[in-house]
């Protein structure tokens, strides 16, 4: 395991197949995305698109839910969730926003591909898509704040859904305008969208983006996760079957979102990891002018850098006891549980919020150091502040928890 020396995890819980792809995605973290980082930055055509392509088609990481005898990985159960976690922190390290690619594709997938919900037609219907050479990535259309559809006005937790629905018989007719997904509106293979089925409470819907009546609009400009072509959607009465309706009812709602948190803090943990990394060189090699005395051991910078590294412990430690308890239903109970939910918002909101202080504190420390491109430290902070306000707002965040652990009901 790497860093099990310096930030230990119970390691009973990694598997073989665990630890065979940390050594697989952290060998590719090496050789596609840190090797060419000084010569193409950020530059998605000759760094990060490569790079995608061997870890999502190469490497197999979007189908490594799928049947071997379909090309993928043959990974069914809830026990993915380790190795997906183990996964995306190395992802992390070396680009958190491919991190957060994968996080929203994992998230789709377990929507029908992991047990008990596993999804044999749907497999078999996206196996050329997710199996095959070209990548593929999943995006969720979550409730939030963007959207401006004036009927989609229920709400899931104080969050309105982006998009509205109306029956058409066995299936759907989805409809919204300038509807923000998570990731990826311009080239997502396929997207997840959360609305209201009345009665039935949550529901959520695959669409692929070939869609009749779905189309996207130019990418948007942002200041992080360059991996991501994001841009909004327009549906205007897309039809969805019944059968790509991947689940309904607040259970199962709540069960893919605690798969997306968990994957989501999984990045940030690694993007803290490459921070540490960072600040580490930084401390070794830099000497306080007229002291002679090296950075790290100023008794203020020394103060700083343990505290930076005492949030990466427990964040570390966090996230990979949140991976167990979602990878064994069987003693934990469903993802979908209230308690199982809510664990899951507040371990994301915690390593996020322990991410940027993290980052913030060497921020300080490095001075202008901190914010030039060629560190990288400000591309790891735009990342994760990014994720943090995406995935889902601060606000609603904690007020869906008090809800839970203090019983608020007017909130």
């Amino acid at each position: 395991m790497k860093y099990q020396e310096i930030f230990p995890v119970p390691c009973e819980w990694v598997q073989d197949i665990d630890e065979s792809m940390v050594e697989t995605v952290a060998r590719w973290g090496e050789q596609e995305v840190v090797s060419g980082r000084l010569e193409h930055t950020e530059d998605y055509d000759k760094l990060l698109l490569p790079a995608i392509h061997k870890l999502f088609c190469d490497i197999g990481l979007q189908s490594m839910l799928w049947p071997e005898e379909s090309g993928g990985g043959g990974l069914e159960t809830a026990e993915v969730a380790m190795t997906v976690a183990v996964a995306l922190e190395q992802v992390g390290t070396a680009d958190t926003s491919i991190g957060f690619l994968f996080a929203n594709t994992f998230a789709v997938q377990s929507t029908f591909a992991v047990e008990p919900h596993r999804n044999e037609e749907l497999l078999a219907e996206l196996a050329p898509v997710f199996c095959g050479d070209d990548v593929a990535v999943g995006s969720l259309v979550l409730p939030g704040y963007g959207g401006s559809n004036a009927a989609a006005r229920e709400e899931f937790y104080g969050l309105p859904y982006q998009v509205s629905a109306e029956r058409h018989g066995e299936g759907w007719a989805l409809s919204g305008e300038a509807v923000r997904p998570q990731c990826s509106g311009k080239n997502a293979a396929v997207f997840a969208v959360a609305f209201d089925a009345g009665d039935g409470g949550p529901a959520v819907a695959l669409l692929g983006e070939g869609a009749k009546r779905l189309s996207s609009g130019e990418p948007i400009k942002k200041t992080g996760l360059a991996a991501s072509l994001n841009a909004d959607l327009d549906l205007k009465g897309v039809e969805v079957g019944g059968g790509r309706v991947v689940l309904t009812g607040e259970d199962r709602f709540r069960e893919m979102l605690s798969f997306y948190y968990m994957s989501c803090a999984a990045t940030i943990l690694g993007s803290l990891l490459a921070a540490y990394e960072i600040l580490k060189e930084w401390g070794n090699t830099r000497v306080i002018k007229g002291k002679g005395q090296v950075f790290k051991e100023n008794p203020l910078d020394a103060a700083l850098m343990g505290r930076a590294a005492s949030r990466i412990a427990t964040s570390r430690v966090l996230t990979y006891t949140l991976a167990r308890m979602l990878s064994r239903p069987d003693i934990y109970g469903p993802a979908g549980s209230q308690g199982m939910f809510n664990t899951a918002t507040a371990t994301f909101k915690q390593v996020a919020g322990a991410a940027m202080l993290s980052m913030n504190n060497a921020m300080e420390m490095m001075a202008s150091a901190g914010y030039a491109t060629e560190w990288n430290l400000e591309r790891y902070w735009r990342d994760v502040k990014t994720i943090e306000g995406t995935v889902i707002p601060e606000t609603a965040a904690w007020a869906m928890l008090a809800r839970h652990y203090f019983g608020c009901r007017t909130l």
